[in-house]
C-alpha cells in the first residue's frame, strides 16, 4: 500500500507573522534610541545655556561688587530674570558674602594694603524642579577689590 502525505500549508504564514513581530520590535527599539538621543542632545544644549546664564549673573555681580565695594546691590537684585537670546527664561539667584580673615569685617590686611574678598554664587535655573526639562547650573567664584 502506498501512503501519500498531504502537503502542509500555513508554514509560510507563521514565519511571516514571526518576522513582522520581530521587525516591529526592532522598529520600536530604534525609535526609543532615537528619542533618548534627541533628549540627551537637548539636555546638553540646555546645560550649556544654563552655564552661560549663571556666568552672566556672576559677571554682573562682579561688576557691582568691584564698583560698589559691597554685596548690597547683588543680594538685593536676586533673582535676575533673563530675557532674550539663548538665556531667555532663566532665573539667576545670586548670593554674595564678604570673606574675612579675622571676623571683624574689616577686610584683609597685608602690610599697608587693605582689601576685601567676596564670595559670589550664581545659580541659573529654568523649568520646574523634577520636570524632564528642568535645567540648573551653579557657579561659585571669589573676587577681590585689591589693586
Amino acid at each position: 500500500m502506498i501512503t501519500t502525505y498531504k502537503k502542509q500549508k500555513g508554514f509560510s504564514a507563521i514565519i511571516a507573522v514571526i518576522l513582522i513581530v520581530l521587525f516591529a520590535l526592532l522598529g520600536t527599539y530604534m525609535a526609543t534610541l532615537s528619542s533618548i538621543g534627541s533628549l540627551n542632545t537637548t539636555q546638553s544644549l540646555g546645560s550649556m545655556q544654563a552655564w552661560f546664564a549663571a556666568r552672566s549673573g556672576v559677571e554682573w555681580a562682579v561688576f557691582r561688587v568691584v564698583n560698589d565695594g559691597d554685596c548690597v546691590a547683588v543680594n538685593a537684585a536676586s533673582p535676575l530674570n533673563l530675557t532674550g537670546g539663548a538665556t531667555n527664561g532663566f532665573s539667576v539667584s545670586l548670593t554674595c558674602s564678604v570673606i574675612d580673615d579675622d571676623g571683624l569685617n574689616d577686610g584683609f590686611k597685608e602690610g599697608s594694603l587693605i582689601y576685601n574678598v567676596y564670595d559670589i554664587t550664581a545659580n541659573a535655573s529654568k523649568g520646574s524642579i523634577g520636570g524632564i526639562t528642568y535645567l540648573s547650573k551653579s557657579i561659585n567664584i571669589s573676587v577681590t577689590d585689591a589693586p
